[in-house]
């Protein structure tokens, strides 16, 4: 395989990683509506969404290892493992969504 086809097939590895961190990461608040009080308004808060949370962190080290992977690549020839690793990392990443949206949510 030519050096540009690597750096290519590592660069959309990467950037299916970072959709997928993009994905997992806007499901981390979780906005609910109070009842009204006393005033008849109801008040909004934001919760945190912990399973999106730890979604979040899998896919981040998912992609800095992408990322590490993208660098090694540039720079050398990489051993065989790595390219059955990247993909893995790829799809733990673009996994993590998918994951998390299963979850059961809290009810307010």
């Amino acid at each position: 395989m030519s050096q540009p086809l690597r750096v290519v097939i590592a660069s959309l590895l990467l950037v299916i990683g970072a959709l997928g961190l993009f994905a997992v990461s806007g499901q981390i608040a979780i906005t609910y509506l109070l009842p009204p009080g006393d005033s008849g308004l109801a008040t909004e808060h934001v919760a945190l969404f912990t399973p999106a949370i730890v979604g979040t962190v899998v896919a981040a080290v998912a992609v800095a290892a992408l990322v590490a992977h993208l660098i090694l690549v540039i720079r050398r020839r990489t051993p065989g493992w790595a390219w059955i690793a990247a993909p893995i990392c790829a799809l733990l990443a673009a996994g993590a969504p998918f994951v998390v949206s299963m979850a059961d949510r809290p009810v307010f």
